[in-house]
């Protein structure tokens, strides 16, 4: 709706534009084209000042997230939410189901995500499963290896205002998460086609493709295939990880105990540039948190894992393609309203010198020039105030900063672990839950901070506004609580 918009109004604020320089062009400028041109240079002058006052200004701001104004939840919506809500068995899990319904289509891929994370962590594998399922398969849709999908990608990145689909290492733990589930349930197969998706996700934006270099991946997808009964598959998948990350040459995929800890927090997004439409990553001010060994005490005694190493650094992966640093993800509304607002500014100029030019003269041809220049500024400006450029700063808040990976060869019947974390010179503890225990392997998983700890940085509400939202409530009523 946007699109088609701008594409109606931009010709006529060339048209005006144009006939503006053709007005300049005849008797008006003949008679005060001096004029006009010494009275023109103090409104250019002052536009060019403030941009490079504002520009100054953003730049020795620090970065900050700016969420985008919202229109409030009409009543019967969340009303309906609230009752939707209150049938789901975890008080603690209500909120994010009361924002799904909200929300709706849009962000409903953000949404599952946020609660299969959840589920995950509070133990809830079943409910975990629904909802990890249903945020890739919307991703698949659009972001899948096939012809299909690619067609379907160059129709929906056309439009402005999209459903969330999240950035490339976004879609990468989704997948990485549903493995995680599927090797919960026993399932290594599944698991490892989840972790190869996780691998291709990574490697693909809206514009480009490039190499992978996300080894968390291709050495979770040799893991479970170790744990299949396949050791010449886990080694090939092993030299993938190693050239994508070469911290996986010290590492096994062979060993019955793995353990996988999460710290901190990825970094946040932020619109920066004059509209707010370069979308950008600044890391969180936290503790940097280093994890040692993962034992059955705190004591440091009896531990499974002796040692581990970064298999993963969010901050990398948001911030490189393929290993390649970006400064920033640019959104091309912004070149239009910036266009839109020059024109705003010389036409305004262009009135306001007209009719200054009329009353001093009593020309009748700078009196319409002026009307017209005016005419054509408020047009222009109307424009420039509705083009929507800032970027799309959505995020799932919940995703850690850094994964930890170590092996074990030796299985354990703790059903958690201590991890020993440094920070900073001092050690703390977090606890790794078993989520795997077959006859062949072990895994544990763990987190610093407790994804519903972090609902609060998710933003204010968006009411959903997408047609297939009554569609999509029916949908997640007879899911989740049919």
């Amino acid at each position: 709706m946007m699109k088609r918009s701008f594409f109606r109004t931009r010709p006529v604020s060339v048209s005006v534009a144009a006939a503006t320089a053709l007005l300049l062009a005849g008797s008006a400028h003949a008679q005060f084209g001096g004029m006009f041109q010494s009275l023109m240079q103090a409104p250019m002058q002052q536009a060019q000042q403030q941009a490079t006052a504002q520009a100054a200004a953003q730049a020795s701001q620090k970065p900050a997230k700016r969420w985008a104004p919202t229109a409030p939840v009409p009543p019967d919506v969340l009303a309906a939410a609230a009752g939707f809500a209150e049938k789901m068995p975890s008080a603690e899990l209500r909120p994010l189901f009361q924002r799904l319904y909200i929300e709706g289509e849009r962000n409903a891929t953000l949404n599952f995500q946020r609660i299969g994370m959840a589920a995950l962590a509070a133990g809830d594998i079943e409910l975990a499963e629904k909802a990890f399922d249903a945020a890739v398969t919307r991703i698949d849709l659009i972001y899948a290896d096939n012809p299909e999908a690619q067609k379907a990608k160059s129709l929906w990145t056309a439009e402005k205002i999209k459903d969330y689909k999240g950035e490339p290492y976004e879609r990468a733990m989704a997948h990485f998460y549903r493995g995680l589930v599927y090797a919960a349930k026993g399932d290594f197969q599944n698991a490892r086609a989840l972790f190869k998706q996780a691998d291709y996700q990574d490697t693909v934006a809206e514009a480009e493709q490039y190499a992978g270099d996300f080894g968390l991946m291709p050495y979770m997808a040799g893991w479970a295939s170790y744990c299949d009964g396949n050791s010449g598959m886990a080694r090939d998948f092993l030299q993938q990880a190693i050239k994508g990350d070469s911290n996986y040459s010290t590492v096994q995929v062979d060993q019955p105990v793995l353990v996988l800890f999460e710290s901190g927090r990825s970094p946040f997004k932020y619109g920066s540039g004059k509209s707010g439409e370069v979308l950008k990553w600044q890391p969180h001010e936290m503790p940097v948190q280093t994890a040692k060994t993962a034992c059955t005490s705190t004591s440091g005694t009896d531990c499974a894992v002796g040692s581990f190493v970064m298999g993963a650094d969010l901050g990398f992966q948001a911030t490189t393609r393929g290993g390649r640093p970006i400064d920033g993800v640019l959104n091309g509304k912004a070149s239009f309203k910036e266009g839109a607002q020059g024109v705003a500014t010389v036409a305004s100029a262009v009135g306001d010198i007209g009719m200054l030019a009329a009353a001093s003269t009593g020309n009748r041809d700078a009196a319409g020039l002026g009307m017209l220049g005016m005419f054509a500024g408020l047009i222009a400006q109307g424009v420039a105030n509705a083009t929507q450029a800032q970027a799309d700063v959505r995020e799932w808040e919940q995703l850690p900063a850094t994964v930890w990976l170590g092996t074990g060869a030796q299985k354990t019947s703790a059903s958690t672990l201590n991890v020993a974390l440094d920070s900073e010179g001092g050690v703390s503890h977090g606890a790794a839950t078993r989520l795997v225990n077959t006859p062949s392997c072990q895994l544990y998983w763990g987190r610093s901070l407790a994804p519903l700890s972090l609902l609060g940085e998710a933003g204010p509400l968006e009411p959903g506004a997408h047609p297939r939202d009554p569609v999509f409530r029916k949908e997640v009523e007879a899911a989740f609580a049919g």
